[in-house]
């Protein structure tokens, strides 16, 4: 009986032994599966290993060698697990294997993981154009995702463990593609993708995380007058004020010399035409457009308002591909196609304006008396998968021509010329990147001296000649840290129009170097830094010298996937002042870099907001403030007569602010675009004290603009849009005369307002492609000044404007 009950004793305590604290056991098939009560806490991975065994009586065997038992290891979340599922969180930067040994042994085999570089390119299929911020995702087996943007030249690189992914790559206007990657070394991939043609049903928002980057197919560019033209989506995003072409517009309150905009790197002085239909560059040809503004990248400098980044298609490397466009404007054409099959491509593009080809045949006061061509030619050498050399070339020329001969013969009164060549080279060795370019830009302004001053003849002209060599270096270091510095210089001449008895031109030649260091630092997947600074000095060669350094700061926090927290602050100088005294800009106007007593005019801009990143859209609000540091003005009741600027202008100081919204929203066959602004400039002159903080020429406190746009088939769309704001201030009376003291800045223009409609279909014959718009602006408004179209010939009445454009692609 005694056996018996002993026995029974015996039994128990084999199957019901004291629990040690924190830990509770279930029943278990091994010691590996049973259950330890675990509290969120850190501790180093030999303490772990001591806690385990001394918790639940089970001996841990491994090798030392094998892992870091000195690291930390945080278990974020607590809770009941497994001893298998704890020793494998403690060891998660490791491949693991568990065997048990009865009766209570567990022995731990680890090895360390590595992690590679999955690098590659992002091109498009048909043509293999490379793709600039296409999204890149790599996606693990229990979903955790590691995610990038290729670069300018296309080429993206992420840094993860080794193990089996789904590459994810998607692009505006391109069908999404997904391929599996197994990753146990540095490798590389090419992603081709497909273009959507003029299919637009299908096309996502998901890129439109692209920061800063225009689109192509939202719905203010279904209104705009010409076919290509990416600028039209300019005038949309809150807190800019443009006309419809993308030329002379303001931006957060600063004037229209403030803008910058780059062709493939080049800066392009006084961009524009005299039709303010026609967009800058020939859009056929324009591959993509990045809009700075608030906060620019480290190697931008030069404007403090605005950084507009234009570049043009590299050519069809595989096969050859014509487009004809035919619109209001003008008609273009653009070829291109391989030298050398997926290696050496060629694009070039011609345009002109033909409505000036009817002039003979309409009244002198509907003549346009202005012609417009431009061509831009490229040349894209691919040496290999991550190394590239282009060469470019554009030019343009605006001519404005009258019969003020005695037999009637048309002569040019003014004409405007731009021009800019570059040869650039781009490699990747490993995480170290460069880019090379030496280029030459030019503007000339030429008027007919008879226009401008009685009893003279001849011509005047005024310009601008830049020799720039840059070198950028890139370096990236895992996910978490890149760097980028270069060398910029530039040697430049202006050449000054000097006003008196004699009009005659001089030259002032400028030396200008430049350093810059950025740094962008990912502290984890939510939160990261990128701060920078962009040392100038700038050194006429008969002038005083000025010396600058541009600090530039991006604090960005993701508190969840589809929200965005994000904190800007840039300075910025300007080394090159402008001021225009009619409608159109002449060799007489102010055109004067930082010598004579000009100071440069800097600015400090600090923003902060929100993003809300949807299904299919995003929306954002943020709120700014802005200096403005020795600003122009002409004083008042002041007339230019000679070359004595000092006399005429005044300096200043100003600042601005605001807060703006935006909205876009793709939904079934709708797609909307809502922005609006409240903002101030603001100046005040030491001059003028009586006259205090006075709005600026640039203070329009209230913009509104919207598009809407609704796909009625598969291949065609209604669009309709327009924009209200406040009118801008006068600096001219009813008579055109400057204002008095009394009325300096005091008058504004009417309200603006208008409302445009628009029509398009998109149709593909196999390979080839049609696209057909027609539309009209201003169905109703009341529009300013500027915008309206004067040089317009076919028109209705309250200046109701039809448009039509046909593009066919073969």
């Amino acid at each position: 009986m005694k056996s018996k009950w002993l026995f029974l004793l015996l039994w128990m305590c084999v199957i019901v032994r004291p629990e040690a604290w924190g830990q509770e056991v279930k029943s278990a098939n091994t010691v590996a599966e049973e259950w330890i009560q675990v509290s969120s806490s850190s501790a180093t991975v030999l303490q772990w290993f001591e806690w385990i065994e001394k918790s639940t009586g089970i001996v841990l065997s491994y090798n030392p060698a094998q892992m870091e038992l000195g690291d930390v290891c945080r278990i974020e979340h607590g809770g009941k697990m497994t001893v298998e599922t704890l020793v494998r969180r403690i060891l998660s930067g490791y491949q693991v294997k568990i065997a048990v040994v009865p009766p209570r042994k567990l022995v731990i085999h680890a090895r360390k993981i590595e992690s590679y570089d999955v690098s590659g390119t992002v091109s498009e299929e048909d043509s293999e154009e490379r793709l600039y911020g296409a999204v890149v995702t790599l996606e693990d087996k229990d979903g955790k995702q590691w995610n990038t943007i290729s670069n300018g030249k296309g080429i993206f690189r992420l840094h993860v463990p080794e193990g089996t992914y789904t590459l994810k790559t998607s692009y505006m206007g391109y069908a999404p593609q997904s391929q599996s990657v197994r990753v146990t070394r540095d490798c590389f991939v090419r992603t081709r993708l497909k273009p959507l043609l003029f299919e637009i049903e299908e096309v996502t928002v998901e890129s439109g995380k692209r920061e800063n980057e225009l689109g192509e197919l939202t719905p203010s560019n279904l209104l705009a007058f010409s076919g290509g033209d990416l600028f039209s989506q300019i005038w949309i995003l809150p807190g800019v004020t443009s006309s419809l072409a993308g030329q002379n517009f303001m931006v957060d309150g600063g004037g229209y010399d403030e803008n910058q905009l780059l062709l493939d790197g080049v800066p392009v002085f006084h961009p524009g035409h005299f039709s303010s239909l026609l967009p800058v560059f020939n859009g056929d040809a324009v591959k993509n457009m990045v809009f700075h503004k608030g906060f620019f990248p480290t190697p931008l400098e030069g404007r403090i308002s605005s950084v507009t980044e234009v570049n043009l298609k590299e050519g069809n490397k595989k096969e050859h591909v014509r487009t004809l466009t035919l619109d209001m404007p003008a008609a273009s054409v653009m070829l291109e196609g391989p030298i050398i099959k997926n290696k050496l491509s060629y694009m070039v593009g011609a345009r002109r304006s033909w409505l000036d080809f009817f002039d003979s045949l309409l009244s002198e006061e509907n003549r346009l008396n202005h012609s417009t061509y431009d061509y831009n030619a490229k040349l894209s050498y691919n040496l290999s998968p991550v190394t590239t050399m282009n060469f470019l070339a554009y030019g343009a020329r605006d001519d404005f021509h009258l019969p003020i001969e005695e037999n009637g013969e048309n002569v040019s009164v003014l004409r405007w010329d731009n021009q800019a060549y570059q040869l650039s080279f781009a490699t990747q060795k490993g995480r170290l990147g460069n880019s090379t370019a030496v280029f030459y830009s030019a503007h000339t302004n030429r008027a007919y001296m008879g226009e401008i001053k009685e009893d003279t003849d001849g011509y005047i002209h005024s310009g601008i000649k830049s020799l720039n060599v840059t070198t950028d270096f890139s370096y990236s270091l895992e996910n978490l840290y890149h760097a980028r510095w270069g060398v910029k210089y530039a040697y430049e001449v202006y050449d000054l129009v000097s006003q008196g008895e004699e009009m005659r031109v001089r030259h002032e030649p400028v030396n200008q170097v430049s350093v810059y260091y950025d740094n962008l630092l990912r502290i984890s997947p939510e939160f990261s830094v990128q701060v920078g600074v962009h040392g100038v000095a700038y050194c006429p060669q008969h002038h005083r010298s000025y010396y600058s350094i541009q600090p530039r700061l991006s604090v960005k926090y993701f508190p969840s996937e589809r929200n965005l927290l994000y904190l800007n602050f840039s300075k910025m100088e300007q080394f090159y002042h402008f001021l225009r005294f009619d409608s159109f800009s002449l060799p007489t106007d102010f055109r004067m870099p930082s010598i004579d007593g000009f100071k440069p005019r800097s600015s400090e801009h600090y923003e902060m907001g929100w993003k809300h990143f949807m299904d299919s859209g995003q929306c954002e609000v943020s709120v700014y403030y802005k200096t403005r540091r020795n600003v122009l003005a002409l004083r008042p009741d002041t007339w230019v007569e000679d070359e004595s600027w000092q006399k005429y202008l005044m300096v200043g100081n100003g600042d601005s602010y605001g807060v703006k919204g935006y909205l876009y929203q793709h939904w079934k066959r709708w797609s909307l675009q809502l922005s609006y602004a409240y903002s101030r400039s603001r100046e005040w002159f030491g001059e003028l004290p009586e006259k205090g903080k006075v709005p600026s020429l640039y203070d329009v406190p209230h913009q509104l603009g919207g598009a809407l746009s609704y796909q009625l088939t598969t291949r065609s769309s209604f669009s309709v849009g327009g924009m209200l704001r406040s009118g801008k201030v006068r600096f001219l009376n009813e008579d055109y005369e400057p204002l008095s003291v009394e009325d300096f800045r005091e008058k504004r223009e009417p309200l603006n307002y208008r409302v445009d409609v628009g029509y398009s279909y998109r149709k593909s014959f196999g390979e080839k492609l049609l696209l057909l718009r027609l539309g009209v602006y201003n169905v109703v408004g009341n529009p300013s000044e500027e915008d309206i179209l004067s040089f317009y010939s076919v028109h209705w009445r309250g200046n109701c404007l039809p448009y039509g454009s046909i593009s066919f692609k073969f």
